[in-house]
Formats: C-alpha cells, structure tokens, sequence
C-alpha cells in the first residue's frame, strides 16, 4: 500500500530554541551539554549572525517600502528604525480627486463622488490627530455592499503624522472609505486626502562627495537626487530642497533595506524563510566554535567545510528570476 504525504507545506515553525539545539549538535554536544550559559551565548551569536547577513546582500522580504511626505525647504529625512541602506527612491507625484461629499465618525470615514461618477483610488493620506491603527480600505458600487481593497498593519508607512497608502485594487467605485480592523479602535484623523493618477520618477543618488561639495545646498526646486547619510541610523538628504509646488502634490517613494527583525524569546520564531534555516544553523555553529570549548574538532572542520557552498547557494536563491539589463551611462562621453 502506499504512503500517503502530509498534504501541508512550510506549516511547521523553527522557534529560537530548536535552531540554537541544532547548532549545538552540529558541533557533538549533547542536549546535557547546552547549559542556561551556552543558550545564551547561542541568542546573542544568533542575533550577530542575522544582522551581519546584510553585510553580504538583502533578503528579498527585507525590502520594505515607506512613504516620507516632503517639508517645505527640509532636506533632511530619517529613515525608520532598522533601516540599514536605501535601495532606490522615487519622486511620485500625485492627483487630488475631491469628492462631493465626506462623512467622518469614529467608525468610519467615507467618501462619496456622486452618482454616475465611479473614480478610481490608487492612494490615501491620513494625518493622524492619535496612534495609528490597523485599517481596511473598502469601496461600494452603492453604499451598501463593500468590499476590501487594501489592509494595512500599523506600522509606520511615512514620516510624521502623515501616512500615505497604495491601493492595490483599484477599480473605479462611488463610494470609498476607511474603517479599523478592530472594533475596539476609533479614528482619530485630523484630515485625508484621496489620490490617483500617480506618476514615478527615479530619483539620482549621489556620493557623499557630491553631496559635500555642493556651494548651494538650501536651494529651493524639485529634490530629484538624493544622498543617503549611513551612519548609526540612515536617513536620506534630498536636493534640493522641497519647494511649496512640491509640498503640495508629491510624495517620497523609497525602497528601504532593513535588517531582519529581532531573534526575540526562545519560543518565537526567526524571520527567515524554510529555505534559510539548514544555512542559518550551520552559521551559527561556525560562530558558536570560537567560544565553545567542548565542540569536537571534526566537526567545526565539517562546519566550516560546509559553511561556503551553503551561503552561496542561499544568495544565489535570493532572485527574482527576471531578465537581467544592463544600463551603460555614456553620459560622460557624449558631453
């Protein structure tokens, strides 16, 4: 008779504990061996271990867009907590729709563009009078029946008070709005403004030689280049500055890098995809060697024999399978 298969796949989670066990065994030590003091030793590494990933590439999932809502003549804008690098940005500029009329509680704030005048949504911007919260997006041919079109976290998606958010389903409707996911929440929102028709232009990043070098750095227009300033934190210098056209119909589009999140307790679970955890165990036993004085020696050599051909083959995954282009600037021979 046949074996039959599970019928599931990825449903079984890797928590802290289990990668710290398979570490340690990898390296000979028995479950008696791996003391309170080693568990910690392992966390800390473990954590080290993940970070310094980003030295080598980014993860696709660690991709993140954010929305950064320009000031008039500001040039300086920081990046959300853990951003390691900016991957691209883009200057979007915007179309205000205004709808006929707009109703506010705190349930719920909808728009109505009036009969026979379905219009297509493709982003919000929510000024936040308190914290943010969860929201779902909707839209209704009627009033009536609605549906979801976009779920947000309440994660920060820009700077400031201000929030920007893509619609993905667009469809053209009368109705729109936005309510909390929770019925224990209330909007608190000081105003909103609905938009369509946006347009995205790369924006140049430059060196920090260029950026230096500049004599005019105030200079009021549209900020099409950038620098990004890597420091402890990361944020972002535009230039030039904003001025009141850019203010008020533009928004910033970045692409940030950051790092993976936090190792947390011993019962949560890495944010690492099923293809990463043989790579990541294996990593942390080369790192958990140096201080481990019971590992046997054949196997750190096993280790770290194995260690190159397995990070190699995880960056390798780590692609989209899209044709590739080159882009050749020939901009300095041809001025």
């Amino acid at each position: 008779m046949a074996l039959s298969t599970t019928g599931t796949v990825q449903t079984s989670g890797w928590d802290t504990r289990t990668v710290i066990d398979r570490a340690y065994g990898a390296l000979g030590l028995s479950p008696q061996q791996i003391t309170s003091e080693k568990i910690d030793i392992a966390h800390d590494l473990l954590g080290i271990t993940l970070a310094d990933m980003l030295n080598t590439s980014v993860p696709l999932w660690c991709l993140e867009k954010t929305f950064v809502t320009p000031i008039l003549g500001q040039a300086t804008y920081p990046m959300p907590a853990g951003t390691n690098d900016i991957n691209r940005a883009f200057y979007r500029s915007l179309f205000n729709i205004t709808p006929a009329t707009v109703t506010s509680s705190p349930t719920a704030l909808q728009y109505d563009f009036g009969a026979n005048n379905p219009t297509l949504v493709s982003m919000w911007s929510i000024t936040y009078n308190g914290p943010l919260i969860p929201l779902f997006f909707q839209s209704s041919p009627d009033g009536v029946t609605w549906t979801t079109v976009e779920t947000t976290n309440n994660f920060n998606l820009g700077s400031g008070p201000t929030q920007y958010y893509d619609i993905k389903n667009q469809g053209a409707q009368r109705y729109w709005q936005a309510v909390p996911q929770l019925s224990s929440n209330v909007l608190s929102i000081a105003s909103a403004s609905l938009w369509n028709t946006p347009n995205d232009i790369q924006m140049y990043r430059m060196n920090k030689d260029d950026y230096w070098n500049m004599t005019n750095k105030s200079s009021l227009g549209r900020p099409l280049q950038y620098w990004v300033n890597r420091t402890l934190g990361c944020e972002i210098r535009v230039w030039p500055e904003p001025d009141s056209i850019t203010v008020s119909s533009v928004v910033f589009y970045i692409w940030r890098e950051r790092y993976i999140m936090d190792v947390g307790s011993l019962q949560q679970q890495l944010e690492v995809p099923t293809r990463w955890f043989w790579t990541v165990i294996i990593q942390l036993a080369d790192a958990l060697a140096l201080c481990t004085p019971e590992a046997k020696p054949d196997r750190i050599q096993m280790v770290q024999a194995r260690l190159p051909g397995m990070l190699k083959n995880l960056w390798a995954s780590e692609r989209d399978r899209a044709p590739v282009k080159y882009n050749v600037n020939i901009g300095p021979y041809t001025k």
